[in-house]
């Protein structure tokens, strides 16, 4: 029950789908109530997100983008001098500033490039950006420096990310993003790592049904290898196919299922996903694009093993975690937030952007004892249980918020 004295938190996602920064969103709303905090959520478009959190009492409301903002990334647009993106954001702004959400709240709390520069652009209360990505190669500086002037916290997933984020002396980016809103040189804001957590009771070790088998016409000793990835050219789903592909003549029981998100979830680029289905067509009959599962819990442990391999380092890899707490051998690019997710056991790590090395990693795993196969997913379990419940997550997460909106500190 909230108290009628509650923090009130607007959330602005990017998305109502059900991609990790989304799942992350419905953890911590889950459990606001619990740390005083009434929590309501705007998003530029309608998806399950909304439908979900409206049904376990948490209000969400659609603020309609311009098609501007929905169609590229903001990310890597020229962000002082403009682009269609940046315009879209800009009038996205707009919309939000007359919403109630946000005219009736203690602070604002982002989670993705488009909601931080909205908020930036119409600054009204204190803001918390979560930063769920590594800044952008093109615009990393430009990024970093607004991160470090427009908001009054951060929240990074990884010291990884952490570390991606700092920036330790203002240089020309400061001073220009500076410059374009009105800001003065300040003390940035401090950053903290909170580790993103999964729902411990949700992801967890099931016995094997093999509804997935059924669906695909598979023998119950087919051994399935799966990789979960968004039709983003970096999630690195041709590195998995072709290094699949270059063993599974030696391995006829393995099959890898490429699974992806739904055709509402932002982010994804049409022309790769095709190349992504012809790729999938040409590796034959042991290569299966997954349709999306919404239920991803269940999906986990019907397979022998999770494969989560970009081609750029990622902030954390929520995918990792969800495995390991259903007690899923991992196996991930040895960069980014992965080195501290693996660093207690559940997987392997193999050398980036080498499609060889992730093929004989592949088959070493393969070549796996039952035995070891199962210590390898229990050690993964006790990590994730050790360090990424849902509970501590959203309970860090709040004392964030609580600290921010307390200070009633604002950039400028």
């Amino acid at each position: 029950m909230i108290g009628a004295g509650a923090l009130k938190v607007t959330a602005i996602a990017a998305t109502a789908g059900l991609g990790g920064t989304e799942r992350l969103l419905l953890d911590l709303a889950a459990r606001a109530f619990e740390y005083d905090i009434a929590l309501r959520l705007l998003v530029p478009q309608s998806g399950p997100l909304v439908t979900i959190l409206n049904e376990i009492g948490v209000p969400a409301e659609v603020v309609a983008a311009p098609e501007a903002m929905l169609a590229g990334p903001v990310e890597s647009a020229p962000l002082l001098t403009g682009g269609a993106s940046l315009l879209g954001v800009m009038g996205w702004a707009r919309r939000l500033a007359v919403h109630p959400f946000w005219q009736e709240t203690d602070l604002v709390y982002t989670v993705a490039f488009k909601a931080h520069l909205a908020c930036a652009l119409r600054r009204k209360h204190p803001v918390v950006w979560h930063l769920h990505e590594m800044p952008p190669e093109r615009m990393g500086a430009a990024w970093r420096a607004m991160a470090r002037r427009l908001a009054d916290g951060l929240i990074a997933p990884s010291r990884a990310a952490a570390e991606a984020w700092t920036v330790r002396e203002p240089d020309s980016k400061d001073a220009a993003v500076a410059s374009r809103f009105g800001l003065p040189v300040s003390k940035p804001p401090e950053l903290e790592v909170i580790p993103s957590g999964v729902d411990l009771d949700r992801f967890r070790p099931r016995e094997r049904s093999y509804w997935i088998h059924r669906r695909l016409g598979l023998d119950p000793s087919a051994r399935l290898l799966g990789t979960p990835v968004s039709f983003t050219r970096w999630k690195g789903a041709l590195e998995a196919i072709r290094a699949f592909s270059s063993i599974a003549g030696r391995h006829p029981v393995a099959h890898l299922l490429v699974s992806g998100p739904a055709p509402y979830e932002t982010g994804v680029d049409p022309k790769f996903r095709e190349e992504v289905e012809a790729a999938v067509r040409s590796a034959g009959s042991r290569v299966h694009l997954f349709s999306f599962e919404p239920k991803a819990e269940l999906v986990y442990p019907e397979l022998d093993l999770v494969l989560h391999y970009p081609v750029r380092p990622e902030a954390f890899g929520r995918v990792l975690v969800e495995a390991m707490a259903c007690a899923v051998p991992v196996i991930a690019a040895a960069e980014g937030g992965a080195l501290e997710v693996l660093d207690r056991g559940g997987g392997w790590l193999v050398r980036p952007r080498d499609w060889e090395a992730l093929a004989s990693a592949l088959e070493d795993f393969l070549k796996l004892p039952a035995e070891e196969r199962r210590r390898m997913g229990e050690a993964g379990r006790r990590a994730a249980e050790d360090r990424y419940s849902a509970r501590v997550f959203a309970r860090e997460v709040a004392r964030v918020l609580r600290r921010v909106a307390g200070s009633g500190a604002q950039p400028g």
